[in-house]
């Protein structure tokens, strides 16, 4: 299939991005929902810890499909630009 070349438009606030350290995915028979959560450390809430909602993704299985060979592919280039990402072993 030809590439296709797209403009996309958004506000600034959209722009801006949201920060995300934690990711749950979870599925239907025809549905992934992707939360990217922000957990602060330093919350000085009685919640300390809890995690935030900043975004929330739902995908078709297809697209989904499409967006982990898309993740895998950058990883590659970017791991050859830049070096290995080493993620430390879990606890």
């Amino acid at each position: 299939m030809p590439e296709r070349e797209m403009q996309v438009g958004a506000d600034l606030d959209t722009r801006k991005g949201v920060y995300s350290n934690l990711a749950i995915i979870s599925h239907q028979p025809d549905e992934f929902f992707i939360d990217f959560l922000l957990v602060d450390p330093q919350a000085q809430t009685p919640e300390r810890g809890q995690a935030i909602l900043v975004a929330r993704v739902i995908l078709s299985p297809r697209h989904m499909k499409r967006l982990h060979e898309a993740i895998g592919e950058n990883i590659e280039k970017y791991e050859r630009n830049f070096g290995k990402i080493l993620i430390p072993p879990k606890l």
